[in-house]
């Protein structure tokens, strides 16, 4: 029984894929975008006469090897693009891409060839963003970028990068809802701020990729800035305090100087009395060579009966020399009067 069984489904795969595999259907499986082209392409070997297009379970094209296309719905078409090689080759297209036309694509040859069946899935590409935006992070600190992902179909891969190199998946949590056609959700990533870096989401589907980009700063931590300006200003105000203290040692020492300075004047003064300042007499002064005096001069010195006075012989006489260096009477002639005044 279970050798028969085993014979059966042979033959059933025999007869579906075509005998000797006379067809051929590329790709076997597609994915796109809703809105955009897809195109599959049947190759036949045998002779044929009907050839048909299923699309998720829905005739919608029929081929006459004879006369082509005679049948078809909107948005899908087909084209002979048979060579000398290949008389049996044929291009199956979807324009505009539906949700509705995701599924089998049966390409049917009727006859003893069968058929080929390709899978088509229509995917849709929703909208992301990092709601967080750039942001600049003390160093050390904790840093959150969330990533906000709406209208995918199916529900995408989502992972992050960081400087372009895939993140641990340790670090972020991913959470998406189905919303019946569409899948929307969250991504959120956690990290330690080490230094500036380069932040992205992406978010993965076979048809589409989409990636947001943001970026990172780090700044030295406040408590690191705090240390740095506590020991500069320790050490402005240790130098502050050493010059005030060299100045104010300089300003004492320059005043004791200054009132030694006094005291000693002070007492000079007073151990030595200023010497009022008076004129004597210098008998020892001699005039020039001249005979006479003024007149002016000399009538003074007639009428000055100051005791101080003296005539003095001239110097040019010897025999004047001998006689009295200081006479007193009046018989001594011819000397000339002279007054030395000295002050002091």
């Amino acid at each position: 029984m279970d050798a028969m069984y085993k014979y059966l489904l042979a033959f059933l795969l025999l007869f579906g894929s075509g005998v000797g595999a006379q067809l051929s259907l590329d790709p076997l499986s597609a994915a796109v975008l809703r809105g955009s082209n897809v195109s599959f392409k049947a190759n036949v070997t045998a002779e044929w006469k009907v050839m048909t297009w299923d699309v998720s379970n829905l005739l919608v094209l029929t081929i006459l090897s004879t006369t082509g296309v005679i049948q078809s719905l909107p948005r899908y078409v087909a084209r002979n693009i048979s060579t000398g090689s290949t008389e049996g080759a044929w291009e199956f297209s979807i324009v505009n891409v539906q949700k509705n036309d995701s599924g089998p694509v049966v390409c049917t040859i009727q006859g003893p060839i069968g058929f080929k069946t390709a899978t088509l899935q229509v995917q849709e590409r929703g909208t992301m963003k990092i709601l967080s935006g750039n942001q600049t992070v003390n160093q050390d600190q904790q840093a959150e970028f969330r990533c906000e992902l709406a209208g995918w179909f199916p529900a995408p891969e989502v992972s992050w990068l960081l400087d372009g190199q895939p993140a641990s998946a340790s670090l972020y949590n991913t959470t998406l809802q189905d919303q019946g056609t569409t899948f929307n959700g969250t991504s959120v990533l956690t990290m330690k701020a080490v230094r500036d870096a380069t932040v992205q989401c992406r978010a993965f589907l076979s048809a589409a990729t989409a990636l947001q980009t943001v970026y990172l700063l780090v700044v030295p931590t406040p408590t690191d800035w705090t240390v740095l300006i506590a020991v500069v200003l320790s050490f402005s105000i240790a130098a502050l305090l050493v010059l005030l203290i060299i100045l104010i040692f300089f300003c004492i020492r320059r005043k004791k100087e200054k009132e030694k300075e006094l005291r000693e004047g002070r007492l000079q003064g007073r151990a030595v009395a200023p010497r009022p300042r008076q004129g004597t007499i210098n008998l020892g002064f001699a005039m020039d060579d001249r005979t006479s005096m003024t007149p002016n001069v000399e009538s003074d010195l007639s009428q000055n009966n100051d005791p101080r006075i003296y005539q003095i012989p001239p110097v040019d006489n010897p025999a004047r020399n001998r006689a009295n260096d200081f006479p007193s009477g009046e018989n001594v002639m011819e000397y000339r009067k002279h007054r030395h005044l000295t002050h002091v």
